[in-house]
């Protein structure tokens, strides 16, 4: 294995990046829901897709 460079990216530090997305993603959905839900309500007259 060629030793590390400046700029370079490992397997680990992508994994990483991707958990702190998901992380993220998992507590900042319990905020958003409400307003998708609302903007989902207000763009449809009836909650039969039609």
């Amino acid at each position: 294995m060629s030793a590390l460079r400046p700029g370079d990216i490992t397997d680990g530090m992508i994994q990483a990046m991707e958990t702190v997305k998901r992380q993220t993603l998992q507590k900042d959905l319990p905020a958003l829901a409400p307003n998708i839900r609302a903007d989902a309500e207000g763009r449809y007259d009836s909650p039969e897709p039609r």
